[in-house]
């Protein structure tokens, strides 16, 4: 009796509550969120962590790809600048965009020791589309876009808006064409069939009156059938640098163009606040307008031992100096395309003084390449 009483009672104890508890659920993920929220939280992060966010599900892979990331981005201000570089390949028949990728670390520490870049192709998830040839008219954005199939198109926005609105045509459509602003005008040249549009290879568009006027056709010998490199403004003329043998140049007021000889290889500049560069094969230089001289950038000594003989290109990024330039690889059917970026101080005592932040090399190419154009475009 004593027994049975015993078990009944056992087998009445109530079981404490901590054996009761169920486990608790798991938290919600991130990829759970609607995607408005994930959208806005993309916005606010730096471009350079999206080739890794891209990887952690379909849906941020399609979040980062899409067109509302860019309005997103626009609207929080947190656009960042991207510097693109356009090649020619000797086994692809069209030109191929590439866009400098400064990968990102976690610690301090890290980020001194491992921090490389690279150029990674586009479309990616860094980059998804090609670059926009972009020039400003007042408080107006015009764009061209630069990617195949040709396109008569020309955008337009305001500085304040990110809605694009189309403009009239132009006369013939185009693929990467070079254009420059003057006096409130537009002029686009190239990026169309050299022989089949001669009296259209270039024409300017009127910001006023919204009217497109061909330009008088520059001839055979000067209507160049090579992507142009760049349209630069000196006084008052446009100089058209291209590829081929010999670069020209266009005067707007007697609509007349002549041959002039190719700019000095080896010599690229650019403006990095209010001071010009010139990043030669074995040095850095800046003009000093005081004294109307140009002079070496000091502390940068270890870095022009690298002898930089293919200099390609030099242009301002995020307030630095950020060069490019080629060597032969091992062998010579390849080349690396090298990049650096410079840190810019200048001192009390009136010289500058440059800190390389980190320098690699970013591409592995064909020995036969060739450079086409580069841009710094605000995404």
């Amino acid at each position: 009796m004593i027994d049975s009483s015993v078990q009944a009672a056992a087998s009445a104890v109530v079981e404490p509550r901590w054996k009761k508890r169920k486990p608790n659920p798991s938290p919600p993920s991130f990829s759970s969120l609607p995607d408005v929220i994930i959208l806005n939280c993309l916005a606010c992060i730096s471009k350079s962590y999206y080739p890794i966010l891209s990887l952690v599900s379909k849906t941020f892979r399609s979040l980062i790809l899409s067109r509302k990331l860019n309005h997103a981005r626009s609207y929080h201000k947190t656009r960042e600048k991207l510097f693109y570089i356009c090649l020619q390949l000797p086994d692809r028949p069209l030109p191929s965009w590439f866009t400098l990728w400064i990968k990102p670390y976690q610690t301090e520490e890290e980020n001194m020791k491992k921090k490389k870049a690279t150029l990674v192709q586009v479309p990616s998830s860094y980059a998804p589309k090609e670059p926009l040839l972009v020039r400003t008219v007042g408080s107006d954005i015009y764009a061209l876009r630069q990617r195949y199939p040709p396109s008569p198109f020309m955008l337009v926005r305001n500085k304040e808006r990110y809605i694009w609105r189309n403009t009239p045509n132009m006369t013939v459509a185009r693929v990467n064409p070079a254009a420059c602003v003057l006096h409130g005008k537009i002029y686009v040249m190239g990026g169309c069939n050299a022989n089949k549009s001669a009296k259209s290879w270039g024409e300017v568009f009127d910001t006023e009156t919204r009217t497109w006027e061909p330009l008088p056709d520059p001839g055979d010998e000067l209507r160049f059938s090579s992507v142009i490199r760049k349209i630069k403004i000196i006084r008052g003329k446009l100089l058209v640098r291209s590829n081929d043998e010999k670069d020209s140049v266009y005067d707007p007021k007697t609509r007349k163009w002549k041959a002039t000889p190719k700019a000095r290889e080896g010599d690229s500049r650019c403006m990095v606040g209010n001071i010009n560069y010139s990043c030669r094969r074995e040095c850095c230089m800046w003009y000093d307008k005081e004294g109307n001289e140009w002079k070496h950038v000091k502390g940068l000594f270890s870095f022009n031992r690298s002898c930089r003989r293919g200099l390609i290109k030099t242009v301002e990024y995020c307030g630095k100096l950020l060069i490019l330039w080629d060597k032969f690889a091992n062998c010579e059917e390849e080349k690396t395309i090298c990049c650096a970026l410079v840190a810019l101080e200048k001192r009390q005592n009136g010289q500058v003084w440059g800190k390389v932040e980190w320098f690699n090399v970013v591409l592995t190419v064909p020995s036969s390449y060739v450079f086409l154009r580069s841009s710094v475009i605000r995404i």
